[in-house]
């Protein structure tokens, strides 16, 4: 009850940040009240998944102190029994919710956040007052480039002239190899590019000078994009929207898109980090369970809440950790070489913590 308490607590917090810090976005564009809905339903996976770890240090800190306040932790203690048994079933909850909270991000939030970028490449043609704007170019992850030169906005789609897609090993349309997509004339709806009589070029990945020109009637590139490409001043902020975007890739395609690579001789740093994170977010459950008992107990006889509080900003630290070391492992400017390997950016964190949790128990025994 306490880690489903938890868990709801902090996904409705969130979830109403979302819908209070862009209720201006949405009012001033009039974007429709069913639209805003299905954005936060598709979202709250995506939170369920990344928040477990504060339930899951939530719920042990409260049976803890609940322990300890009863004096219950005192009386096992006096008949001879460890820390470590006493704590053991605390722990296999950690690994066990680790375990479900990593299939939850592989089963339900890539569907979920999926869902998600669809209907934010619909908002496109659902704003009353779109206002296109020329020579927009937008970079997608750092390896696709959309350029247009002009838009013109219509009931459901939006003409598009003179258009450039430069993918560089994407994989789009079930291709690793770079290409150039070039058309005068298009459309774009929901999320899907239409190039009318394009000229693609694809280049040999492992030859860039060699290339092959092909023709066609009609192309279609399914590239959702924000929605601030087409309109100025629409900008969503999400919780943690650039990790939300990489997890529509399951740990098996992102293990398969990093094998390609490996083939290619090619890597890509932000790939590799999304890869790590993808274990390394829904182990930290188990880091959780580790570390806050042995708060929990230590503060617990003063007060009810006094080990959840600590635990809690214990949370709060392992966060902003957490997301300073995916800044650190990212790319650096200009797509230059991270300041940290993505590999000791992901699990960084996790082991510091995890340490610090075994010498916590260790010197409370």
């Amino acid at each position: 009850m306490p880690f489903l308490i938890g868990q709801c607590a902090i996904v409705m917090m969130l979830t109403g940040s979302v819908l209070y810090n862009n209720a201006n976005l949405f009012v001033q564009f009039q974007v429709p009240a069913l639209m805003v809905l299905r954005l936060a339903l598709f979202f709250i996976p995506f939170l369920i998944n990344m928040t477990m770890p504060v339930a899951m240090a939530v719920a042990a800190s409260l049976a803890i102190s609940r322990l300890s306040r009863d004096s219950e932790i005192t009386v096992m203690r006096a008949s001879g029994i460890s820390l470590f048994r006493i704590f053991l079933p605390v722990f296999c909850c950690g690994l066990f919710v680790s375990v479900a909270d990593f299939y939850f991000g592989e089963y339900v939030v890539p569907g979920s956040i999926i869902k998600y970028e669809q209907v934010l490449g619909q908002l496109e043609t659902q704003f009353k007052n779109l206002m296109p704007l020329a020579g927009q170019t937008v970079a997608l992850d750092g390896k696709t480039v959309v350029g247009v030169r002009s838009m013109t906005a219509h009931s459901g789609y939006i003409a598009l002239q003179g258009i450039s897609i430069n993918s560089t090993a994407q994989m789009l349309n079930g291709s690793a190899q770079p290409f150039l997509a070039l058309a005068k004339t298009g459309t774009y709806e929901n999320g899907h590019w239409t190039l009318i009589n394009p000229v693609v070029i694809a280049f040999n990945p492992d030859n860039p000078s060699t290339f092959t020109q092909s023709t066609s009637a009609s192309i279609t590139y399914n590239i959702p994009v924000d929605p601030q490409f087409f309109q100025s001043g629409f900008q969503l902020q999400m919780p943690m929207g650039q990790m939300a975007q990489s997890s529509m890739l399951t740990f098996s395609q992102l293990g398969k898109q990093l094998a390609q690579d490996r083939r290619n001789h090619y890597s890509d740093p932000s790939r590799v980090l999304d890869y790590n994170f993808k274990l390394s977010v829904p182990f930290s459950c188990l880091v959780m369970a580790l570390c806050c008992p042995p708060i929990a107990m230590k503060f617990g006889k003063g007060g009810g809440f006094m080990g959840t509080l600590l635990s809690i900003c214990l949370v709060f630290v392992y966060w902003n950790t957490l997301l300073l070391a995916r800044i650190l492992g990212s790319p650096g400017p200009q797509g230059g070489a991270p300041l940290l390997s993505p590999v000791v950016a992901a699990w960084s964190q996790n082991v510091l913590f995890a340490l610090a949790g075994v010498w916590l128990l260790r010197r409370s025994e």
